[in-house]
């Protein structure tokens, strides 16, 4: 079965579907371990895991491909890929999707900010015409690989011009292609729920981050709404940043872990979890 089939088969169940946000291979690991059946790679972290920097811009279409690979390599659920804007024109676009469906990507989301982008909660966004983004959206719907892919069209507009502009490009943009519509960065409940009546019809993508924009509600919350798929892109980099820190906090105080040792997986039990125990009875079936 094709990815963006396994992805359509989980969505046509009646439960929202909960995406945690992974950047590299052992946390897709993570989270799968813990019974998700979809994950999402959002830029944001894997800026953050590979280059240390901020989410504006500076990752390139490659980048992500091949992070977006060790990830589809290493699980066996539906992974969501952030296309950012598609890295240039329409036809940049086109390639863009093409490679991350190789890649293995169930779907794949576009936007339509101003290149260079940054994140969809922070300050100073802009977006492109949405005729523009709207071209974008029809080519890449006419140079799917896979008709099963899911395209997520997402607008930032809510930034710029206010809630009912955002509805309008999302119908736009649906006209044009799209299979799913991902409303970024409402800023009220009363806005999420405007949105779910908006589009009855319609795959919706809610974006839970932790201090950002918009109100942090629960699964059922947005399924009440009208929401299909809940991402939270960046609980996985919040939390071991978080978690990594307090850990080196403590070695550079005490000298050793052994007051932290509580907080991480110990040898035997991590080379359990990360396969060594397959590795092994493979190794000793083929000498």
């Amino acid at each position: 079965m094709e990815a963006g089939e396994k992805l359509r088969e989980r969505l046509s169940k009646d439960e929202i579907l909960v995406l945690p946000g992974i950047y590299d291979a052992l946390t897709a690991k993570i989270a799968v371990s813990q019974g998700f059946d979809g994950l999402v790679m959002g830029g944001y972290a894997v800026s953050a895991s590979r280059l240390g920097q901020p989410d504006v811009g500076y990752l390139s279409m490659t980048e992500m491909r091949d992070a977006l690979r060790t990830i589809t390599r290493a699980v066996d659920v539906p992974v969501v890929a952030d296309g950012d804007t598609g890295y240039g024109n329409a036809l940049c676009a086109q390639r863009t999707f093409r490679e991350f469906e190789w890649a293995g990507a169930a779907a794949v989301l576009l936007e339509d900010q101003v290149w260079p982008k940054r994140c969809g909660h922070m300050a100073g966004k802009q977006v492109v015409d949405a005729e523009l983004h709207a071209k974008k959206l029809r080519a890449v719907a006419d140079a799917k690989l896979h008709d099963s892919t899911i395209l997520i069209a997402r607008t930032d507009s809510r930034a710029v011009y206010g809630i009912d502009a955002a509805i309008e490009r999302g119908k736009l943009y649906l006209d044009s292609g799209a299979d799913a519509l991902f409303i970024e960065a409402p800023q009220s409940v009363e806005e999420l729920e405007k949105i779910g009546k908006s589009f009855p019809d319609t795959i919706l993508v809610a974006n839970m981050i932790e201090g950002g924009r918009t109100p942090n509600l629960t699964d059922k919350d947005l399924q009440d709404m009208g929401f299909d798929i809940v991402f939270w892109p960046c609980t996985a980099v919040y939390a071991i940043t978080k978690a990594f820190s307090d850990v080196m906090h403590a070695l550079r105080t005490d000298g050793n872990t052994r007051n932290c040792e509580d907080k991480m997986m110990h040898f035997s039990d991590f080379n359990r979890f990360i396969g060594l125990d397959t590795y092994n009875a493979l190794d000793e079936k083929y000498k």
